[in-house]
């Protein structure tokens, strides 16, 4: 069954971006029961249709850093960041080929895989030196990782269970900041379930030691429900 989505624009220039629809990232988050496979189908799908170019996040091995600082044994968190990773990336890449699209396993990534690539090699290293430098862009990261950790253990983490985790955050910079030169596209749409808290802060500019991109945009993407209410 195809699922449209409906769009949330965190910005008019996110709104302006979204409506050129030249390259869409896929956000997907791991240990999260929002992204079952069939909804990362249906996510992935109605991408796919609506952008001339797609392209798939799921967690790298920084994901287990979280796992971590909740008091997850190492062996046990890499074993469940293998699982989580292949249970999103699976579905990604079949409605990708449904899709029509051409070595589907090339437009789905982690952020492990994107070392490789000069652009976001090099804006993950400009991340790292921001949030040592920068306190806004500093106290942004700490509270996304606070939240993950959070969001596993239950409890409220301390100081060394944020420092443990704050790698999750980092690694996502990049992307947020510019997803078009790192996939080589004009301009680009970061799609996620609900409002990036990282770009909030990005897209604040002077603020922050680093600032989004004028051609990246940032949209929260809600699946219509039947009745089509919503």
């Amino acid at each position: 069954m195809i699922v449209d989505f409906l769009i949330r624009p965190q910005s008019e220039n996110c709104r302006r971006i979204s409506d050129i629809s030249d390259h869409c990232l896929v956000g997907l988050s791991p240990f999260n029961g929002y992204y079952t496979p069939s909804r990362v189908e249906a996510l992935v799908q109605w991408a796919a249709g609506h952008f001339t170019r797609v392209d798939v996040l799921v967690p790298g091995f920084e994901a287990a850093h979280t796992l971590t600082a909740a008091g997850v044994r190492p062996l046990e968190a890499v074993g469940r960041v293998r699982r989580a990773v292949n249970q999103l990336r699976n579905p990604a890449m079949l409605a990708l080929s449904h899709a029509g699209v051409s070595a589907p396993e090339r437009h789905v990534h982690t952020w492990t895989q994107l070392m490789s690539r000069p652009a976001y090699a090099a804006l993950r290293e400009q991340a790292r030196t921001a949030y040592r430098v920068d306190p806004a862009l500093r106290a942004a990261c700490r509270a996304v990782a606070r939240e993950a950790v959070r969001s596993i253990s239950d409890t409220e983490p301390g100081e060394e269970q944020i420092d443990a985790c704050v790698s999750y955050p980092i690694a996502e910079l990049p992307l947020i900041v510019s997803s078009p030169s790192i996939f080589d596209v004009a301009s680009s749409v970061f799609v996620y379930h609900r409002r990036i808290a990282l770009a909030a802060a990005v897209l604040a500019g002077p603020a922050t030691g680093m600032r989004s991109a004028a051609q990246q945009g940032f949209v929260v993407a809600e699946p219509v429900p039947p009745d089509g209410s919503g």
